[in-house]
């Protein structure tokens, strides 16, 4: 049996839209999350590499003290000391490259986890919007549904009240043509009576 206009069911495309998008939402949640971890992970890699770095440029330091304290005690400095003091100056620069280059990787590990704290947020508020939009659509479908229901159902109910009314109230018979009476012309008699009419007069 066809169904008409106002019984056909809403159409699911929108239902089927929001419920992808609120899919990609959710992965771009995922993905955002998985980065912010990476990002975290080579943060303290970074971390840990400037606290090494940190660690050879005091022992370089002391050691450069020492060459100094020695040197300014008017004593010429032996070949182990002088070999120490050359050590000193190597390990002094090569840590402050190493600072150097440690704060650089810093700065940008912290900028891209930034980068992906606000893209996260970001995913986390297009999930929220999606969601609400999905709910949105789900009340409008129940609306329409429950709109379409009450039409069905009045349609229904005035068909049935009409069929009762047509039921209790049938169609008259038509009634019988009436008897016209015989016109009387001014020179003959009325015809005579029947059979039945004189033996009932008799008796």
């Amino acid at each position: 049996m066809k169904k008409t206009g106002s019984e056909q069911d809403p159409p699911a495309e929108p239902f089927e839209r929001a419920r992808l998008l609120a899919d990609v939402a959710k992965q771009r949640v995922r993905i955002a999350k998985e980065e912010l971890k990476r990002a975290r992970k080579r943060l303290k890699e970074a971390k840990r590499e400037a606290r090494r770095a940190r660690k050879h440029a005091t022992a370089t330091h002391k050691a450069w003290k020492r060459a100094r304290r020695s040197a300014k005690s008017g004593s010429t400095p032996s070949k182990s000391e002088r070999k120490a003091a050359k050590k000193a100056a190597r390990a002094k620069k090569t840590a402050k490259v190493a600072r150097r280059r440690a704060g650089k990787v810093r700065a940008v590990k912290v900028r891209a986890v930034k980068v992906r704290a606000v893209k996260a947020r970001a995913a986390k508020k297009s999930a929220a919007r999606t969601r609400r939009r999905v709910r949105a659509a789900v009340r409008r479908g129940r609306r329409v549904a429950r709109q379409q229901s009450r039409t069905v159902r009045a349609g229904a109910a005035r068909r049935i009240a009409r069929a009762r009314t047509t039921r209790r109230t049938p169609s008259a018979p038509p009634s019988p043509p009436a008897a016209q009476p015989a016109k009387v012309e001014s020179g003959t008699p009325p015809p005579p009576p029947s059979n039945a009419a004189t033996s009932e007069q008799v008796v």
